[in-house]
């Protein structure tokens, strides 16, 4: 290997560790739009069921006898001529009825609509840069609360580093992997443990952290680092 080649080796080596990043964080995030798919049809399957027994109801309900007698009453109530006048009193009475504040509903506020989730996956970092970088989003949503920062990190003492408005989710790197779980792919375990995170979590947005060069808060505000 040549001297240019050997200068050039670092950089391909951290482009080919952010293209597998890359390609893992595509595969949950499949995995978790394919999981989300499979629960929208297993809802839309329950509520065409619960038509169905609904339309059964109303169905049996209109061939019963108290259907038929109560329709004919109502029939005859909007006759002025067959019904007697007190009768008809009465109804009107009803209608023009008003329940007390106290008695009626109260007004139901619409819920406030969720906040988005940005997963950061700062893989690599070392435990001080960790811990700025998590200060620095926390600082971020604070200037603008329009996302809840998700970090996924690989450093085990990320519980000394936790934030209030941050949350932090660990996964083995991939040495700790092979050395309990030799027998498992990484990656496969990686995509399939991201994919659970995006969808606990609703990801809106995946952005992978450079563990040389992490951003700063002036470079989260800009947001030229995603």
């Amino acid at each position: 290997m040549t001297a240019p080649e050997r200068d050039r080796a670092p950089e391909r080596d951290r482009a080919l560790e952010r293209a597998r990043w890359e390609l893992a964080a595509l595969t949950g995030r499949l995995r978790a739009v394919e999981a989300e798919r499979d629960l929208w049809r297993t809802r839309h399957d329950d509520a065409a069921r619960d038509r169905d027994r609904q339309r059964d109801l109303v169905r049996a309900m209109r061939r019963s006898g108290s259907y038929r007698v109560g329709r004919a009453l109502a029939s005859l109530a909007r006759d002025p001529v067959r019904t007697p006048p007190q009768l008809l009193g009465q109804a009107v009475r009803r209608l023009r009825y008003r329940p007390p504040v106290a008695l009626r509903e109260p007004r139901r506020h619409r819920p406030a609509a969720p906040v988005p989730a940005h997963v950061y996956l700062a893989f690599g970092l070392a435990r001080e840069d960790l811990g700025a970088f998590v200060r620095a989003l926390r600082q971020r949503v604070l200037v603008d609360a329009d996302h809840v920062p998700v970090v996924v990190t690989d450093c085990p003492s990320f519980r000394a580093l936790r934030t209030p408005g941050v949350v932090l989710e660990y996964l083995p790197d991939a040495a700790t992997w092979h050395r309990h779980r030799p027998e498992a792919s990484f990656q496969d375990v990686l995509a399939e443990r991201l994919a659970r995170l995006f969808a606990d979590h609703g990801c809106a947005r995946t952005v992978i952290v450079d563990r040389d060069d992490p951003p700063t808060l002036a470079d989260l505000l800009r947001g030229d680092r995603s």
